[in-house]
């Protein structure tokens, strides 16, 4: 049976702290690897994995002290979102809760979206912007591990 007032009342709903990452709600953002939504048939809705890259909408932001003695007394920060283009099978949009930061690309500093126009997402490493999308190599390397190729990379002194 589908609950489907407590499940749209996430932890933090409508909650907007000042946070670390100067984020608000409303904000679009995108995940940063496979997470799983509805664990556990939450509230009755089948449970799902959303792929990375999936588009999200804040509802959602709390700054805590949890990790503070680590950050220059600066805590983590959680989110619950939305997803924008899920929905379950009733027709809500998926929804998360009290998900840590960090599930979201844009929380790592290196994030970057392409500086050719494109839009596509990506991060910088070493002065080279590299797309997240790619492909496995079909051959394993030397040391037996197959080895991912992006589908794009670009110098950021020569993107000028």
């Amino acid at each position: 049976m589908l609950n489907k007032e407590k499940y749209l009342a996430t932890m933090n709903l409508g909650l907007q702290d000042d946070n670390k990452l100067g984020w608000k709600i409303g904000d679009i953002f995108h995940t940063s690897g496979t997470t799983r939504a509805n664990g556990y048939n939450y509230c009755g809705y089948e449970e799902m994995d959303l792929p990375r890259e999936t588009r999200v909408r804040l509802t959602g932001i709390k700054q805590t002290e949890l990790n503070a003695s680590f950050h220059d007394g600066i805590g983590d920060v959680y989110v619950d979102f939305e997803c924008i283009d899920r929905k379950n099978e009733d027709g809500t949009l998926v929804t998360c809760g009290n998900r840590h930061a960090w599930s979201l690309l844009e929380a790592n500093p290196s994030h970057m979206v392409c500086p050719d126009g494109s839009g596509d997402l990506g991060m910088v490493l070493s002065g080279v912007w590299c797309s997240y999308a790619g492909v496995y190599e079909a051959e394993l390397d030397h040391h037996g591990q197959r080895v991912y190729v992006r589908n794009k990379t670009i110098k950021l002194d020569e993107a000028v």
